[in-house]
């Protein structure tokens, strides 16, 4: 019978391994590897059969101890008997297409794809997921100004941005709702390095409705609402200082 499911191991986790260094090729697939186990290879031919029968499989890549991000579908495009392993498509295979997007000339093998660049955007989704499960799951899946509680209003925000060399971590994010994440990224709302939330003096002077009055300004010189429990998990008071200087010369 075909496997169901992978789990992947998570920072800190048995393996030590950390989920950010997932071993990818340079088509941009996930190398899992067979277990070692002789009990176990019963595992490894579960995986043989889903990629004979082409059955669609759940990863759950670990985030953190006792949090995973759930992957479906996910499809074995490859067993590698020599090292031991299987390829994961886990970006392709989640489209509507699903496999009918791959391109095979023989069952077995592998689609072609530029060097390297499928492993840079693979890399660079996983990331993106990654950071936005551990920021929802530092915030208590609130809005760090508001408390807002409803995830699917909620963005993990980087505080200092991809393209100033911001790193996916957790102590780079802040979960806010959709409103003040946008204000956040137009220097409308800032954060200053002892959690306080400021808002943009010419947007403090505007008299306009109720959004602007509860949703800005009323936050104005006030303690975020939310931040993380462990303190190691909060924001970093020097990425913090980097983005509030950029919001003070707004």
């Amino acid at each position: 019978m075909g496997a169901l499911s992978l789990t992947s191991g998570a920072p800190g986790g048995r393996k030590g391994r950390n989920v950010y260094d997932d071993v990818l090729t340079e088509q941009g697939y996930v190398e899992y590897e067979f277990v070692s186990s002789p009990k176990k290879q019963h595992q490894n031919q579960a995986l043989r059969d889903a990629f004979h029968y082409g059955l669609p499989l759940i990863y759950f890549r670990g985030i953190r101890k006792s949090l995973f991000d759930a992957y479906f579908p996910v499809w074995i495009v490859h067993v590698d008997e020599e090292k031991k392993r299987v390829l994961l498509n886990i970006v392709d295979g989640a489209t509507p297409g699903g496999r009918l997007d791959l391109t095979f000339s023989e069952h077995g093998a592998l689609p072609e794809s530029e060097p390297a660049y499928g492993e840079h955007v693979v890399r660079t989704r996983l990331h993106q997921r990654d950071f936005r499960a551990s920021v929802m799951y530092s915030y208590r899946t609130q809005c760090a100004v508001c408390s807002l509680g409803h995830a699917r209003l909620l963005d993990a925000a980087h505080i200092v941005p991809d393209r100033d060399g911001g790193i996916p971590d957790v102590n780079n994010g802040l979960s806010l709702c959709k409103i003040h994440h946008s204000a956040f990224d137009a220097n409308i709302l800032g954060v200053d390095p002892n959690y306080k939330v400021h808002i943009r003096h010419d947007i403090l002077n505007e008299a306009d409705g109720p959004m602007l009055k509860h949703g800005l300004q009323d936050h104005h010189g006030q303690p975020l609402r939310v931040v993380p429990q462990n303190r190691n998990e909060r924001a970093g008071k020097d990425h913090l200082e980097y983005r509030f200087s950029q919001f003070q010369d707004a």
